[in-house]
């Protein structure tokens, strides 16, 4: 059986851990150039650098990116030279005087390097390692995290997904057999970056679909030309709420990452998408985040996978949804095989209350009093509720038997392979590992056609 890693849990920059899936990270645009196409940039004056920075981090900036030149369209480009006297001094003094990590915004491995030792623990290429592939020695040398963007700049696309795809797919391979680790890999589909309107509009609605690259998604559409043009050819000036929109959107459809000029307007935006889609929501009425496998052998079993997760959605937030696999039902002999898959919820529902809800699905749905062993239309277990152990005549949680089922930890490795178990204090993953027999789990379809 071959499983395919999805986006890694974290990734470490610096001294801080960006747990992926969590919230959204913003990362807040320094322009140390005198020709920045946003205007914001401040040139050779060090302290306005520093000053800047520090206001970005005080409106919730996670990340502060550093650019020595221009990466407009039509900008001249500068000689590594340059761009390293501009951009070192700046990172050199701000990773002193701020705590959160620094990336630099260069696509030139001798100015990375620089950087790296200045200062910086991240790279944000915005060719990928097209334009200089010593750029991925540099990033697996100094064990840094690299952000790897797709333009076509040089190379127009006609069918413009499948072009980022391959572009970025590239990139990853080569990243990776360079030596850089895989969780120090993040894409960018690169808003922008040669690529037309319509062509911008279309990677903004699927940009889902570049989660199949198994790493974190970066989305950079601050101020951008196509928001101008939508917006009636607005100035620069004028495109905070167009960036705004572009914000929530990518969040909606999968970005890990946000990369802004206008960092208190875009943090806002993204915490409150996040309540919705992420469950990120502090305070009192916290939501849990839970785990929950559904199962489904009997009758038109793709139905009620559909028809259980429109019930749940009648009380509780879905964030993701695994694909869904077939498997041979466990200790039992002539019955319909199982369509297996792993929801993760968001829910301000204790376990008691979620168990009553679940089961009244399961009944809703024709369970009746069948037994464990019985075909069922539906079956759907509690795995995970938060980090929560407990243990009584109506609930064990997590699930006393997630560790020896192939056809639950499969979906649950889709969605979060390095998830650990309290009690094992074992990885999803490592839990998978150690089956002998994966019994038979196959895959069989990536979404389900109605959700």
């Amino acid at each position: 059986m071959s499983i395919k890693d999805r986006t890694p849990a974290l990734t470490r920059i610096s001294n801080s851990d960006f747990q992926w899936g969590n919230r959204t990270f913003i990362i807040g645009i320094l322009n140390v150039t005198p020709d920045s196409f946003s205007g914001d940039g401040v040139g050779a004056d060090i302290d306005a650098a520093i000053a800047r920075a520090k206001q970005l981090v005080m409106e919730g900036a996670d990340i502060i990116d550093v650019g020595g030149e221009s990466t407009r369209p039509g900008a001249p480009e500068v000689t590594s030279g340059e761009e390293i006297t501009r951009v070192v001094p700046v990172i050199r003094k701000l990773a002193s005087e701020i705590e959160v990590p620094i990336s630099v915004d260069t696509y030139k491995s001798e100015v990375a390097d620089a950087a790296v030792r200045a200062g910086a623990s991240m790279i944000n290429s915005v060719y990928g390692l097209k334009r200089d592939p010593k750029l991925a020695e540099v990033a697996s040398r100094l064990n840094v995290p690299i952000i790897l963007t797709s333009s076509q700049r040089d190379n127009p696309a006609t069918d413009i997904i499948k072009a980022i795809l391959a572009d970025l797919g590239s990139a990853v391979s080569e990243a990776e057999s360079a030596g850089i680790k895989r969780e120090n890999i993040i894409v960018d589909p690169g808003f922008g970056f040669g690529k037309t309107v319509v062509q911008n509009l279309e990677l903004l609605k699927r940009l889902d679909e570049f989660r199949c690259l198994g790493k974190p998604i970066l989305l950079g559409t601050s101020r951008k030309s196509t928001i101008g043009k939508i917006l009636g050819d607005v100035p620069l000036d004028q495109r905070l709420f167009g960036t705004v929109a572009t914000t929530v959107i990518s969040i909606m459809n999968g970005a890990d990452i946000v990369r802004v000029h206008d960092v208190k307007e875009n943090v806002q935006a993204a915490r409150m998408t996040d309540a919705v889609i992420r469950c990120s929501l502090m305070g009192e009425n916290q939501f849990h985040k839970v785990y929950l496998s559904l199962g489904s052998n009997l009758g038109d079993r793709l139905s009620n996978l559909e028809s259980a997760v429109k019930l749940l959605r009648e009380r509780i937030s879905i964030a993701r949804i695994s694909p869904v696999y077939q498997t041979e039902p466990v200790g039992v002999t002539e019955q319909p095989k199982f369509l297996n898959m792993v929801v993760e919820v968001c829910t301000v529902l204790a376990p008691g209350e979620l168990l009553l809800f679940l089961k009244d699905i399961e009944q809703q749905l024709g369970r009746g009093s069948a037994g464990s062993e019985a075909p069922r239309p539906i079956d759907i277990d509690i795995l995970f509720y938060d980090t929560l152990v407990m243990t009584n005549e109506s609930l064990v949680i997590p699930h006393p038997r997630l560790s020896q089922r192939a056809f639950v930890l499969v979906p649950l490795h889709n969605l979060v392979p390095d998830l650990v178990h309290p009690v094992l204090k074992k990885t999803v993953r490592e839990m998978l590992s150690a089956l002998n027999n994966p019994l038979g789990v196959e895959f069989y379809r990536c979404n389900l056609p109605n959700l």
